[in-house]
């Protein structure tokens, strides 16, 4: 526990806290294990250059060996059937903080990380739950109460443009949606295709979709359409507003031509080249397209305009670590928790990485500051989004590409998603 001066609470806390600052050779010699991660990250990227160089530091600085595997995007996915047996190979997970706190926390093997957030930073004064914040811990809780998550760094979404394009954009961004629909008129006027779009992502397609319903029904009423067993909470009349505009997009020939048929990241790398003008990305975006950037790009952004008079919140997904409850060496594990979360490591999340830290005292990289300003002056989604399965799959999603494709009008579409939701949790018993 820790008291109100902000010193640890027992022998064992001051002893830790002081080891995680010290060189503390013997920790590895005396726990006799490694310390073994398994990252999101792979080999080469500006996240894993970052993480690798804590990891080299905290072994000279502790004399805890540690062994870094670099997994990708399908960590957590190639983990998760490990918990069933007594050879968990890990002792820190990476993952997204719906990663951790569902499908980790619903195992019921993610060890509950509250003792973290009361470490100390080492070389510092704040805690980790002084540096990680209320919001970010809140969504590193699972839905019975675990806390699962300690992240590190923080992303959110937005419109991106090139600024030497749009300087006028930089300083005064469409902050309605009719007024960007103009703004998107006036660009097909001079013979541009304005809007970068990689069709073949089905969750990329969506997002339209879902953050004009969103702005209509608020986050809330958005999310609780999929868990709708009579699939009645679809033909809601916001619902078919909400198509109609993502319907408006599809004919208004504003997608770069052939956005429903190009394989990833060829739009995103034609928008970097210059070739459309808005995309509405993550802020992973601007180091996803560096190498292919047409020369002296100025990354900037805006939030998503609001629709009627209300903007939709900012979706956010927060990037950390979990431990599973058999790790065996936690206590290290929880050590290089609060080691990552060190200003070094996290002035690097900004200018290695290009993204956004948890930290409030480490600015975010240029390339996503448009957005992280909007993030600290706008509302976060913090609406529980809840695991529907395959019905995003075998539901939703076909039907949305088909809207965005222009292949079906924004009636057929509520119609249809209506009747494959009734038949799709009938399925389900």
């Amino acid at each position: 526990m820790i008291l109100r001066n902000g010193r640890f609470a027992g022998v064992t806390a001051v002893v830790v806290a002081l080891c995680a600052t010290a060189a503390c050779g013997g920790s590895s010699t005396e726990t006799g294990k490694e310390l073994t991660i398994w990252s999101i990250w792979s080999e080469g990227e500006p996240n894993q250059k970052v993480l690798a160089e804590a990891v080299k530091d905290f072994e000279r600085e502790t004399g805890v060996k540690v062994k870094a595997h670099w997994k990708g995007r399908t960590a957590i996915k190639t983990f998760l059937p490990s918990l069933n047996t007594d050879n968990v190979p890990a002792d820190l997970i990476e993952g997204n903080h719906r990663e951790l706190t569902r499908q980790f926390a619903a195992t019921k093997g993610a060890l509950d990380l509250t003792d973290v957030y009361g470490m100390t930073i080492p070389g510092e004064q704040a805690t980790v739950a002084q540096i990680v914040g209320d919001a970010y811990r809140k969504m590193g809780t699972s839905a019975d109460g675990v806390l699962a998550q300690v992240p590190y760094q923080v992303s959110t979404y937005g419109w991106f443009f090139n600024g030497k394009d749009f300087p006028e954009l930089v300083a005064a961004p469409p902050k309605t949606w009719p007024e960007f629909v103009a703004l998107l008129d006036a660009r097909k006027a001079k013979g541009r295709a304005p809007l970068g779009q990689d069709g073949s992502i089905p969750n990329y397609n969506l997002r339209y979709l879902e953050h004009f319903a969103r702005a209509l029904l608020g986050d809330a009423g958005w999310h609780g359409l999929a868990p709708d067993k009579s699939g009645q909470g679809w033909r809601k009349p916001e619902v078919l507003k909400a198509a109609q505009m993502v319907e408006a997009l599809a004919k208004g020939g504003y997608f770069a031509q052939g956005f429903n048929a190009a394989k990833f990241p060829a739009m995103q790398q034609k928008w970097a080249n210059g070739e459309s003008d808005f995309l509405y990305q993550g802020t992973y975006l601007p180091r996803e397209v560096a190498p292919y950037a047409k020369p002296g790009f100025e990354y900037r952004a805006f939030r998503f305009p609001s629709v009627e008079g209300k903007a939709p919140t900012m979706n956010v997904t927060a990037t950390g670590f979990g431990i599973p409850k058999k790790a065996r060496n936690a206590a290290d594990a929880k050590r290089f928790l609060a080691f990552f979360l060190s200003k070094r490591y996290q002035d690097k999340i900004s200018s290695v990485a290009l993204e956004m830290s948890v930290r409030k005292d480490v600015p975010a990289a240029p390339e996503v500051a448009d957005l992280k300003t909007a993030l600290d002056g706008g509302e976060v989604n913090e609406a529980d989004v809840l695991d529907m399965g395959d019905f995003n799959s075998k539901v939703l999603l076909p039907l949305n590409d088909q809207l965005l494709f222009g292949k079906l009008t924004a009636a057929e579409f509520t119609e249809r998603l209506a009747e494959q939701a009734a038949v799709y949790w009938k399925s389900k018993g």
